[in-house]
């Protein structure tokens, strides 16, 4: 199980990657492990991506016993579920709109000192 993914409450003023479990989230993960005790230690069919997945010895044996979890889990790339053509059409007028305000303040601050006689 893999519970990178429950960042709903992230352990205050700590800069390590922990989290504080919420008891609906003990709860959960309480579920997942009497669930797989039950149903999921053939390895097969056992598997929520990106959460955890139950395997085998063989696919163990495969990876040289690694119990790293991302050789395990599914992790998606929600990457892929963004519209790049619209993101970078949105992201091209805010910063069109940044660099024409970015113009108009340097012109009035040219104007001001130039209006105070010092010219730049």
């Amino acid at each position: 199980m893999d519970l990178r993914t429950w960042r709903d409450n992230p352990v205050k003023d700590e800069g390590k990657k922990k989290l504080f479990l919420s008891p609906e989230q003990i709860q959960k993960a309480t579920s997942i492990y009497h669930t797989w005790q039950n149903e999921g230690t053939n390895g097969k069919n056992y598997e929520i991506a990106e959460l955890y997945r139950s395997v085998g010895i063989d696919e163990i044996r495969s990876k040289n016993y690694a119990l790293t979890p991302s050789k395990y889990i599914e992790f998606i790339d929600h990457d892929l579920e963004i519209d790049y053509k619209k993101e970078m059409s949105r992201i091209q007028k805010e910063m069109s709109e940044i660099l024409k305000e970015q113009k108009e303040a340097q012109k009035m601050l040219e104007n001001a000192f130039k209006g105070i006689g010092y010219e730049i």
